[in-house]
């Protein structure tokens, strides 16, 4: 079946009054600018017609091949019109129709929050375009009535382009005889889970899930989660079995709880992904059609004010993580973010056990010294020379993290000494403490990284004494060096005899 080419945008004319300090209403501006954005990227300049109270009984809706419904508790007013779009709805998703090569072809555009499930059932999965912002501080949504700066560029903007490229997409694909077609099955390989996220953090999974888009791969979820906790459950697990990776953005917002539920849907989703980590890892240990998945947990490095409720949900997402090799916990930029991701679908990351070439690093071939791999924070450099170089004269071959590039080779260079060492020593000096915990996890995960040998010594260097709890160290099987400050030859004593064994 094809359909013509108009683009219906239907509305409530009390959506569109006169803006503060302006002649045209948030309907009009929004229709202009997308009016715009699709003249620039479609070959056809395609017209968007709109449809109001005062015309929509003389538009033939089931002829269109997009229809745009700016939902509203004023919009929802007009029951005929409500009626008509939801029978539409219903039809086209009987014979197919509703979705064109992983597009839809009703578009649900939101100027503040509102549900209308409960008049338009049949659009209930179709993921929402929310043309507005939420004050991660006080909760609350703000509608636009700026359509430029920088908070305009960002929420609103990049939005309207992802939509008119989405119509863009429908148009060319009725243009070319391919209505009605079923998506093109994309491979594991090629498909990421992007977690829902917490209002403070929706900004930041657009960037991730445009750039992902950008690059081939498909994003899942493609419809909206159930505000049931069982039919969530369900339908976030189905999704993860079609994934080579999952993506979870953290912020200071922990997310609304689902019906039947006293956790977020964030918190959900991080839980089940957990729990599909290990059954795949259990799967490959035995599986011929090895199927790798690994979890990315990003943790925003921005947190201000953050409840105790979420200081305790992110620790947990650390303990959990810091058992699984084949999940990450990352507190780095959103631009360093997406190069982690990259390198992780690309490369293969942790699961690419090939060696890489990257400038001004050598992979020497291992001789007849026992490597120590000293682990320190850039500001302590120059601390850990006198350790560094007692350990060279003792016979040992000492290798450091890098510090210059990109961090992709960083990380790489780092995931290389962990799998090359004998013993390591992580020296606690400048850093936080929850730094030292980050490079003890590193170490537990060392295997992951194409480790092969046992790790015959590990230890934190103390620079002076540190207020912390030496038991976390001992039950890491960490020997607690140092502590009265100043390098003492005579600190490394039971370390060193860990080596001579």
């Amino acid at each position: 079946m094809d359909f013509n080419k108009e683009i219906l945008l239907c509305f409530s004319e009390e959506d569109n009054q006169p803006i503060e300090g302006g002649l045209k209403g948030w309907v009009s501006n929004f229709h202009k600018f997308l009016s715009t954005l699709l003249s620039q990227i479609s070959r056809e300049s395609p017209e968007v017609v709109l449809v109001s109270e005062s015309n929509y009984q003389q538009i033939e809706i089931e002829k269109a091949a997009v229809i745009i419904a700016v939902c509203s508790p004023a919009f929802i007013k007009n029951e005929d019109l409500i009626r008509r779009l939801d029978e539409h709805a219903e039809d086209v998703k009987k014979k197919d129709l509703l979705i064109i090569e992983g597009v839809s072809r009703l578009f649900k555009v939101h100027k503040a929050p509102f549900n209308e499930d409960k008049v338009l059932p049949h659009l209930d999965s179709l993921i929402s375009y929310d043309f507005y912002m939420v004050d991660p501080l006080s909760g609350e949504a703000q509608e636009f009535k700026r359509f430029f700066g920088s908070d305009a560029e960002r929420s609103y903007w990049m939005k309207l382009v992802d939509m008119a490229y989405d119509i863009n997409h429908i148009l060319e694909a009725n243009v070319s005889g391919r209505s009605g077609v079923a998506a093109e099955v994309v491979p594991m390989e090629k498909t990421v889970y992007l977690a829902s996220t917490g209002v403070d953090m929706v900004i930041q999974r657009d960037i991730i899930k445009r750039e992902l888009i950008r690059h081939g791969y498909k994003v899942l979820p493609q419809h909206t989660l159930s505000k049931e906790v069982g039919q969530l459950e369900q339908m976030v697990k189905e999704d993860l079995h079609k994934c080579r990776l999952s993506i979870h953005l953290i912020g200071e917002d922990y997310g609304y709880k689902p019906k039947g539920s006293d956790l977020s849907v964030v918190d959900i989703q991080n839980r089940i992904a957990s729990n599909h980590t290990y059954e795949m890892v259990e799967y490959n240990k035995t599986a011929k059609d090895k199927k790798p998945f690994s979890r990315l947990i990003w943790v925003s490095p921005d947190l201000k004010n953050v409840t105790e409720r979420q200081k305790i949900f992110i620790e947990d997402l650390k303990s959990d993580a810091a058992a699984l090799e084949e999940a990450e916990v990352l507190q780095i930029t959103l631009q360093e973010l997406k190069a982690i991701i990259r390198e992780e679908l690309v490369t293969g990351g942790r699961f690419n056990k090939n060696r890489r070439e990257i400038k001004g690093y050598t992979h020497e071939e291992e001789g007849t010294a026992k490597i120590i791999y000293l682990i320190q924070d850039k500001l302590d450099t120059t601390k850990t020379k006198p350790l560094k170089e007692y350990l060279e004269k003792s016979g040992f071959k000492v290798v450091s993290p890098s510090y210059e590039g990109d961090l992709v080779d960083i990380r790489y260079i780092h995931q290389e000494n962990l799998r090359r060492c004998d013993a390591s020593i992580i020296y606690f000096g400048s850093a936080k403490e929850a730094w030292i915990k980050t490079k003890l996890q590193d170490l537990l995960k060392a295997p992951g990284f194409g480790r092969e040998k046992k790790l015959q010594a590990k230890a934190v260097y103390f620079d002076g004494q540190k207020e912390v709890d030496l038991e976390h160290y001992k039950k890491n099987k960490a020997m607690v060096l140092g502590m009265n400050g100043g390098f003492k030859p005579e600190h490394l004593k039971p370390f060193l005899t860990k080596l001579e064994k």
